[in-house]
């Protein structure tokens, strides 16, 4: 017999069983567990805000690899950084940064490129008075996330590496006006915005302007459930997965984040319908589009 033809109707009623599964798979999540496998952990090891600020924003740049990787790589700089990295970044120059961060080396990420950006950042911090200042302030002159950070990012870029961004720069700080996801930095303001779970709360920008950080994980759970048919992992991807999320919950779309992350990353998520055993138990199946 053939399937049933799949219509608007039938779509988004699929997506609404699949929200109400995702909402109650997020309550039984515990964020706190989760957090010691996570590099957000180390921002919580600081109470300063701008430590914290400073330290989630290294975190999320260096979120790629494996997760015992980034640990090494995280811990190395929290060392490098003291206990007060943003006084640090506040009163060195870019060749005593240079020093600090010499030997450093995380994939195509090189310690001279961190010390670049922190010289920036720290360039930021003395002018603006906190670490997050500048990024908010374009924040309020554009009240749009896209063009707000990528201001932000183009203005970091300029101080740290006057003459251009090369490759492995590019990939440290992200052009948000590219057409990628921007995950790392999407990550990083969902640290810095949201203000209940494990998240800081640093900033005055609003939970509802943020949109989902899709990596391969959130990506791949997004397409079992429907919420989006794309196979690139873009903005435009982001922008749908956090639509179907804003149904939930329009204040705060990216609040499922943490859950389903660490679910993908568990490895019990696969992208085609697999073995039972695999997917017993996981309470997502139902709605899956791969157990329907």
């Amino acid at each position: 017999m053939a399937a049933p033809r799949s219509t608007p109707r039938r779509r988004r009623l699929q997506v609404d069983r699949a929200l109400v599964a995702v909402a109650a798979f997020h309550r039984r999540f515990d964020p706190r567990a989760a957090l010691a496998a996570d590099p957000l952990r180390f921002a919580h090891r600081y109470a300063d805000p701008d430590d914290r600020a400073l330290v989630a924003l290294l975190s999320a740049l260096m979120a790629f690899g494996r997760i015992a990787t980034i640990g090494q790589k995280l811990e190395d700089l929290c060392v490098r950084l003291g206990a007060s990295p943003a006084e640090v970044i506040r009163r060195e120059d870019r060749a005593a940064l240079q020093e600090r961060m010499r030997g450093f080396r995380h994939r195509t990420f090189r310690g001279a490129d961190v010390a670049d950006l922190l010289f920036a950042l720290g360039e930021n911090l003395r002018r603006d008075g906190r670490v997050l200042a500048t990024l908010e302030q374009a924040w309020e002159s554009h009240r749009e996330l896209r063009p707000a950070l990528t201001e932000w990012v183009h203005q970091l870029r300029a101080i740290a590496w006057p003459g251009g961004a090369d490759r492995a720069q590019s990939h440290l700080l992200p052009d948000p006006a590219g057409p990628s996801a921007s995950k790392r930095l999407m990550l990083f303001l969902r640290w810095v915005v949201r203000r209940s779970g494990v998240d800081l709360g640093l900033s005055t920008i609003p939970a509802s302007a943020l949109l989902m950080p899709v990596d391969v994980h959130v990506h791949r759970i997004a397409r079992n459930l429907g919420f989006t048919s794309r196979a690139d992992a873009s903005w435009r991807t982001a922008e749908e997965i956090t639509a179907a999320l804003r149904l939930l919950s329009a204040d705060d779309p990216v609040q499922y984040d943490f859950a389903l992350c660490h679910l993908g990353i568990s490895g019990h998520c696969p992208s085609s319908r697999d073995l039972p055993e695999r997917c017993e138990g996981c309470a997502l199946q139902t709605v899956c589009v791969h157990w329907r």
